[in-house]
């Protein structure tokens, strides 16, 4: 280490050229670092979620729930399947080894319900639901309007659906709540009797005509055709239009059957200060931003309300950028009091400016080595990395102190030059490197640690362990470059040899006057000092089980979610009914927004 320290003053223009090139950098990758309450977190566990409906439990687990249980536990990876099957849905849940992607495990589970598909009732489609906390929204927004909900529904999946999917950084934007319509076909039994049709021939007409294949292209002289083979429709005068084989001839199914569109039954109803809303949910791209998200989201709602027209109101549900904001905002304020204090300590035992203010910029340096090092590592800025910055700000002064406490009580002695910084440097690298690197070896294994802890602790991990590892270069190399521009002899004698042990005794400082009866008192008194410390270990080891636990804690929301739980089979208008009770005492509630 003391050649690091050799080679730092031989060439202390490069070491001054490199430092301003590690602020520059370490500015740059701090403004380029994503911003995210937590880190990314992918959950190895999802479900297959079917509708089969009308059907009852002991049939939808029979012919739904059994056989895709059988087809995923063939999945490679797969450590646990369970399923849960309620009137007309089958609920599967998958868990699968940590370390495999969730988008390859999601292809993997379709394609194993894919080889089953043909066992299944007709009409039933398996949907595979995985993901991590990159699915939560980012943000997600109520809209309403005095128009009623099919024409908002048509409006701002036309409108506002585009526009915000076309934000860099959005993944997918989904409408909850919005009106479905379908096609409804009633047979006339006498109709079909008299012109001889069978019904299940119609069934397959449809089969046979749902959807329209490119079939190739004919060139000829003039032009280039494109042929399709099959149609598809869109309108119920369309399917009337059909034409059905019949005894003595095509019939239009017009004829056979009354043909309707009508909306679908509603399964959810969505309010918001009691109009009838939708409810956008947009979601980002994993390597998105999500307070850019969240800001370019908001910026373009005011020009989305006017284009809605019809008195049209968005109202924000979820946001994560305020939150995450706030959060940063608080652990900078904090880290920069830190900052500050710490600087006060070292001026106030240091009592010289110029040492003080050499170990200061140590701090900042070994910040900036530690930001640069989770932007190349792909880390994000969130309350794990910036705690773990906080957390080292009063580390990271510790070599650099001793370094230059060192340094100064040489220059005392009358000393000065590069030998004097390198004897100085030569004294204490030794306790420096072993110091920094136990209390590397304590962070360190925080990051190797696995499964869901592993990805929430690791970026942790990273930034402590490298900023303590910057504050022990810095100490080594920038330090003493510093000290030989700026500390100057203080003793007017000049020594080029160290002093001797009689020398070198000097006058008990305030510190060593208070500290040095307490410790001859301890080792007086061994026997109780080690009971003392024995019985606080034994208090601090009593209070654990005292403590809460739970998974993030509390994070400051400002939001609160009511679940209501109704008896079983409760229709969607009683549910309604028991809704709008709780949103009237809510609304009722001077505190609510």
């Amino acid at each position: 280490m003391v050649r690091l320290t050799k080679l730092s003053l031989a060439h202390r223009t490069v070491v001054l050229l490199l430092s301003l090139l590690t602020i520059g950098l370490g500015v740059f990758a701090t403004t380029s670092l994503k911003q995210e309450m937590i880190p990314s977190i992918s959950v190895p566990q999802g479900s297959v979620v079917t509708v089969y409906a009308g059907a009852a439990p002991a049939v939808v687990e029979a012919q739904v729930s059994k056989p895709i249980e059988s087809a995923v536990k063939a999945v490679d990876g797969v450590t646990s399947v369970t399923s849960t099957s309620s009137s007309g849905v089958s609920q599967v849940a998958v868990e699968w080894d940590y370390g495999i992607d969730s988008d390859d495990m999601a292809t993997k589970l379709r394609s194993a319900i894919d080889s089953v598909s043909a066992t299944l009732p007709s009409g039933v489609d398996p949907t595979v639901v995985t993901g991590g906390t990159d699915d939560i929204p980012v943000v997600q927004l109520a809209v309403s309007s005095d128009e009623d909900l099919n024409t908002l529904s048509q409006r701002v999946t036309d409108t506002v659906v585009p526009e915000l999917k076309a934000i860099n950084g959005v993944r997918d934007v989904s409408v909850a709540g919005k009106e479905q319509h379908e096609i409804v076909v009633t047979y006339k039994q006498s109709q079909l009797d008299k012109y001889g049709v069978d019904p299940d021939s119609i069934a397959q007409m449809f089969a046979a005509n749902s959807s329209a294949i490119p079939s190739g292209t004919v060139h000829t002289d003039t032009a280039n055709l494109d042929v399709q083979t099959g149609t598809s429709y869109s309108t119920a005068a369309e399917i009337a239009n059909l034409r059905v084989q019949g005894t003595d001839g095509s019939v239009r199914l017009g004829t056979l059957a009354t043909v309707e569109e009508q909306p679908v039954e509603t399964t959810s109803i969505s309010r918001v200060e009691g109009r009838s809303a939708l409810t956008l949910s947009i979601t980002k791209t994993a390597d998105a931003n999500t307070v850019s998200v969240s800001h370019d989201v908001q910026a373009r709602l005011g020009n989305l309300t006017k284009a809605l027209g019809g008195n049209a109101n968005f109202v924000t549900v979820l946001d994560q950028a305020p939150y995450i904001e706030e959060s940063i905002s608080n652990l900078t304020v904090e880290g920069g009091i830190g900052l500050a204090m710490a600087i006060f300590v070292i001026l106030l035992f240091l009592r010289s400016f110029r040492p003080t203010l050499i170990t200061a910029i140590s701090i900042p340096l070994s910040l900036l080595i530690a930001l640069i090092g989770l932007w190349v590592g792909g880390y994000t800025l969130n309350i794990l990395t910036l705690g773990a910055l906080t957390v080292a700000i009063g580390r990271v002064v510790d070599d650099s102190i001793v370094v230059i406490e060192n340094i100064k009580r040489h220059r005392g002695y009358g000393e000065s030059g590069y030998q004097s910084v390198i004897t100085a440097v030569k004294e204490v690298a030794g306790a420096v490197t072993s110091s920094t690197l136990t209390t590397v070896a304590v962070f360190l294994p925080i990051g190797l640690v696995g499964g869901m802890a592993g990805q929430i602790f690791r970026p942790f991990a990273v930034a402590a362990v490298v900023a303590l590892l910057a504050s022990l270069l810095v100490s080594l190399t920038v330090v003493p470059v510093l000290a030989s521009w700026f500390m100057r002899s203080t003793a007017p004698a000049k020594r080029t040899t160290a002093p001797s042990p009689v020398a070198a005794e000097e006058k008990p400082t305030w510190l060593q006057r208070g500290y040095l009866p307490v410790l001859n008192w301890a080792l007086a008194h061994r026997g109780i000092t080690l009971l003392v410390a024995l019985g606080v270990l034994a208090g601090t080891l009593a209070l654990i089980p005292g403590m809460k636990t739970d998974f993030i804690g509390n994070m400051g929301s400002e939001s609160l979610a009511i679940s209501q739980k109704l008896p079983v089979g409760s229709s969607l208008a009683e549910t309604d009914q028991a809704a709008a009770k709780v949103e009237k005492v809510l609304a009722g509630d001077p505190d609510v927004q």
